[in-house]
């Protein structure tokens, strides 16, 4: 299948990449066939990304962090309610539903419609057309008094300061009271773009926000209160081998971090 993805939704590839390069190899860390079986039907040429294997071991990490912590918000609240943010052709419904959440897929109308594509439809998973910085976007997630989660993955980093504060607001403004996940860029990788083993192969993103701590989240929106922070290479350190491993120092200062926030009006 001919898809066309522009700009920063472009991306959204790389990470896909990663995920069904694993579900093909013969240890896989996510195990995730249904992005195996998206990759096989998209015309696209992945071997661009072969290079970059420290992004393929980065964004395995992360996502199998995010996939763990999540699952822990699942545990306390089984029926609980999520909004992933610039969802894209991401899978992670499918690698962690537990048959009672409700999940919302948020992306721009035209990233929606290649989701339509490869996913079936489920009652309990919804998707809403829209830009993050539409407000308009909260009023199509029905809580219904339950926990709301909200999650971030390879998303605020190519948005600036001033936009990553809207939308910030916007989750205040909005909602009653939430919990909120971010994948937040470290702030030394800004501007780096053209460096980074995969995304320099692609001409329209660039990295233009990152943290030191996740506390500039709170700089933003004093409304929020910061509960944690993980760095994805406390992960990531098992996943490298041989000569790999001598760059985990290196990983530690330089890779993304999991900021864990909560807001209660």
């Amino acid at each position: 299948m001919d898809t066309k993805f522009k700009n920063v939704s472009e991306t959204l590839l790389i990470t896909l990449n990663a995920r069904g390069k694993d579900a093909d190899s013969p240890n896989p860390v996510l195990n995730d066939r249904k992005s195996a079986e998206i990759m096989s039907r998209i015309d696209y040429d992945f071997s661009k990304f072969d290079k970059g294997w420290m992004s393929y071991y980065g964004i395995l990490a992360r996502a199998k962090t995010m996939d763990q912590e999540i699952k822990k918000f699942m545990d306390k609240y089984p029926d609980c309610v999520i909004v992933s943010i610039g969802a894209g052709l991401d899978t992670r419904f499918s690698r962690i539903d537990n048959g009672k959440i409700t999940w919302y897929n948020l992306d721009l109308p035209e990233v929606i419609e290649q989701r339509k594509v490869f996913f079936e439809e489920n009652p309990r998973v919804r998707n809403i057309p829209k830009s993050a910085f539409d407000s308009s976007w909260t009023e199509d997630v029905e809580i219904n008094g339950k926990e709301l989660l909200i999650i971030s993955e390879g998303v605020l980093m190519y948005f600036d300061e001033n936009e990553v504060k809207n939308f910030l607001n916007i989750l205040t403004d909005r909602f009653d009271k939430f919990t909120l996940y971010l994948d937040l860029l470290s702030k030394k990788l800004v501007k780096q773009a053209r460096r980074h083993d995969t995304l320099k192969t692609m001409k329209n993103a660039e990295f233009k926000w990152g943290v030191k701590d996740g506390s500039e989240v709170v700089k933003l929106n004093p409304k929020i209160k910061q509960t944690g922070l993980i760095n994805f290479t406390d992960e990531l350190k098992y996943l490298l081998h041989g000569f790999r491993k001598l760059f985990i120092p290196i990983a530690y200062i330089m890779n993304n971090r999991l900021g864990m926030y909560e807001y209660k009006k």
